[in-house]
């Protein structure tokens, strides 16, 4: 098999692997809004956690499986921890909060602590990717897009939300295709700059 062709299959395989991932994520997202009424609060957090917890782990499965070497297949899926970590913080303070006034999520620093989470959650997925397929070092100048993006998002995100219809399903696609489309051009972005390097070297 020639390198073209070797580099054609990898490429392949790695479309293969994000559409395993969004259709894990598109499937949670359907099941989420059929369940939103019949089970009622607060027990749709505990299934929102347990949507969230499957579909990283499907992504999990996707970095052992492309991984390029076994401690890098051991390696990346940890790193989507602070992704799972960051989700379930928020989810558990909101599930405080319908059981009775939490003063916490009142004060300027969660507001600040929840925007950090939501980097943290779009920006390691990034970096499990690159831990696992990527070579040299120089893929890490691309996190510097979906910490960019990530910024942007949480800037314009009031004003979307104004725009938005008011029904819940709007608003969850929206913060879905954040959550989904942000990691993809990070990957995408620190594929670009390691494929440059390999270029000029």
């Amino acid at each position: 098999m020639t390198t073209t062709a070797e580099r054609t299959d990898r490429v392949g395989l790695s479309v293969v692997a994000v559409v395993i991932v969004l259709a894990a994520e598109v499937v949670r997202s359907v099941v989420m809004d059929r369940l939103r009424w019949e089970v009622g609060y607060p027990e749709m957090f505990a299934v929102q956690g347990a949507s969230m917890t499957l579909v990283l782990m499907a992504y999990a499965a996707v970095l052992i499986w492309r991984g390029r070497t076994l401690v890098r297949r051991l390696t990346a899926p940890l790193l989507v921890l602070p992704t799972w970590l960051s989700q379930m913080s928020v989810l558990v303070v909101l599930f405080m909060l319908t059981r009775g006034p939490v003063d916490l999520v009142r004060t300027e620093w969660w507001m600040v602590l929840t925007r950090v989470l939501f980097v943290i959650s779009v920006v390691c997925p990034v970096v499990a990717w690159g831990v696992a397929r990527r070579r040299g070092t120089l893929w890490l100048i691309g996190l510097l897009v979906p910490v960019g993006l990530a910024v942007g998002w949480l800037a314009g995100r009031s004003r979307l939300d104004a725009s938005l219809p008011p029904q819940a399903l709007s608003t969850d696609l929206v913060l879905t295709a954040s959550v989904l489309v942000i990691p993809i051009l990070g990957c995408l972005a620190c594929w670009g700059i390691e494929a440059l390097s390999r270029r000029r070297a």
